[in-house]
């Protein structure tokens, strides 16, 4: 091989190696731009989450509020009803004509 065929092999070569520099910032540029509209779409999301898990929070308050209402009527009535069943009965009066 003389000199000047293994220069032109090693400039083609180093054209080469060129393009896929070039390539790999392009990709690189991609990857960025994509990762920042990610980021973007993910701080969105996570807003989202946590706006849905205070309205949960909320309703589960609520929920408690009122499950804690009910038992105590509950109780209340339950007690009327023992009380009820355990006053003794009255004699009815007859009427005398």
């Amino acid at each position: 091989m003389t000199k000047e065929y293994t220069d032109l092999i090693l400039e083609a070569m180093n054209d080469k190696f060129q393009q896929m520099l070039e390539c790999f910032s392009t990709l690189d540029a991609k990857i960025d731009r994509v990762e920042e509209r990610l980021t973007d779409k993910i701080d969105i999301v996570d807003a989202k989450v946590m706006g849905l898990s205070k309205r949960v929070d909320q309703i589960e308050e609520r929920l408690s509020r009122e499950i804690a209402e009910v038992r105590t009527e509950l109780v209340e009535h339950r007690n009327n009803s023992e009380m009820h069943r355990a006053a003794p009965k009255r004699s009815t009066l007859k009427k005398v004509v």
